[in-house]
């Protein structure tokens, strides 16, 4: 299943859970209150939440497809089915706690920037506040020198998962979606030659589009094998599968997890492929992980208001 968080119109707050079929939507937020209403035999909540709707597709998938079941049922004139072209996507994810990426996970890259492989997967986080949605756009400050996409398949945890061993690790999975782990190079030179962590070179606000859409785990088993590419103004800059990882999933799930405990709704971000170049205002990117669809996002110079640089 390809499954979007998205509006029904771009001025609203409120955010619906849906599947993606074809070229339209089948909303399951409205599904679930009218499910309710008929008094069906499942018993299945008011999806009001991604995490709550993560954990019902984690612990009791047969009452997700018995309600895209009743969902595909109901008239259009509900507003249960809508037009994909009609709704605004958000990102797949709702205040993760964290986002966790992974450095150097594939050779090229690794040499590319003067490295060779590590000897266990290199990790380091990205904020929550820098996570953007299919078409909104990447601000790029003023002060920088250098901007640089990277494309990158990312994990969304399912359930909490502390201390997991790679051979359960299928087990805390929800699904697939494509990131760009944009990195402002030159601040992370600086930071890096100053012996400073990579943080604020990778968390700037607007630094991590998200989506457009999550594919359930149960589509890619083990070992994931997608390509994963990205484009700024319809030219290829990187382009790779992730076969070729160094580490696969379930291992940065097992390294992962021994420090840290995931929690619903997590994000890992799994590294990128060699071919970083820079981006300019006016580009546009486009991340692309197959199966799940184009990440595209345009970048813009930074807006002003007042004499200060607005994001």
């Amino acid at each position: 299943m390809r499954i979007a968080f998205f509006k029904h119109e771009a001025n609203t707050t409120r955010r619906c859970i849906g599947v993606v079929q074809g070229e339209r939507v089948i909303d399951l937020s409205l599904a679930s209150s009218l499910y309710g209403e008929k008094s069906r035999e499942a018993e299945i909540p008011k999806l009001e939440t991604w995490p709550q709707f993560l954990q019902l597709l984690m612990d009791r998938r047969k009452a997700v497809e018995e309600l895209i079941e009743f969902a595909a049922e109901c008239s259009q004139e509900t507003g249960v089915i809508r037009p994909l072209s009609g709704v605004r996507l958000c990102a797949p994810v709702e205040q993760p706690r964290n986002i966790i990426c992974v450095g150097r996970n594939y050779l090229a890259h690794a040499r590319e920037t003067g490295h060779e492989a590590p000897r266990e997967p290199i990790l380091f986080a990205k904020s929550p506040s820098a996570v953007i949605a299919h078409g909104e756009p990447i601000i790029y400050r003023s002060h920088l020198t250098r901007v640089d996409p990277e494309a990158e398949l990312a994990v969304i945890i399912g359930r909490r998962a502390r201390q997991v061993v790679a051979s359960d690790a299928a087990r805390y999975i929800a699904g697939y979606t494509a990131l760009n782990d944009v990195t402002a190079r030159d601040l992370q030179k600086q930071d890096t030659g100053k012996g400073h962590p990579w943080f604020r070179s990778k968390s700037m606000d607007t630094f991590c589009p998200i989506g457009p859409v999550m594919l359930t785990a149960d589509e890619c088993p083990e070992p994931v094998a997608l390509d994963v590419s990205c484009r700024v103004n319809g030219e290829v800059r990187q382009h790779a599968n992730t076969r070729q990882f160094l580490f696969s999933i379930p291992q940065l799930i097992e390294a992962i997890t021994r420090f840290i405990t995931l929690e619903v709704g997590d994000v890992i971000a799994t590294g990128t492929p060699e071919g970083i170049q820079p981006i300019f205002p006016g580009d546009v990117v486009e991340v692309e992980v197959e199966r799940i669809g184009i990440l595209r996002n345009p970048v813009e110079g930074p807006r002003r208001h007042g004499g200060t640089e607005k994001v």
